[in-house]
């Protein structure tokens, strides 16, 4: 009954992993870990993916934003997307003034490569109708 039902599809995008196929999963029941029966991990060779952010799992790859796009609007038949959150977090630094801290090109620079990317998903297509951006600062204790 609910088959394709939806008005929209929202996305959440921070980051890209690589997946190696684990047959051990197999025979393990479904899991959030277990459920794509894969390893992931966010370097290949020693190389990480991209730069990583404050949180550990957070690594950056704008081209990943593109790529889900891409297969979202192949897998499911172009359906209107929404980006629901796409961000990098960021070490809260104290002893920046606030001009400083505005002065922010770790995330002038991810967003610029991100939306670059999202433009062109657009211009191949992806009916992509609203963008949210993620802002947060992680507090070292």
């Amino acid at each position: 009954m609910v088959k394709g039902s939806y008005d929209f599809l929202g996305l959440n995008y921070y980051t890209s992993n690589y997946a190696a196929n684990n047959p051990v999963y197999n025979n393990e029941e479904a899991s959030y870990q277990t459920d794509c029966r894969c390893n992931l991990t966010s370097e290949r060779n020693g190389i990480a993916i991209g730069p990583q952010a404050a949180s550990p799992w957070l690594f950056v790859y704008p081209r990943g934003i593109k790529d889900l796009l891409l297969y979202t609007k192949q897998r499911y038949k172009n359906p209107i997307i929404y980006i629901t959150e796409n961000g990098i977090d960021e070490v809260d630094n104290g002893t920046l003034s606030h001009e400083e801290a505005l002065t922010d090109t770790m995330r002038i620079d991810y967003y610029y490569h991100h939306l670059s990317n999202v433009a062109k998903a657009i211009k191949l297509g992806v009916d992509l109708r609203g963008y949210f951006a993620w802002v947060v600062q992680v507090e070292v204790e």
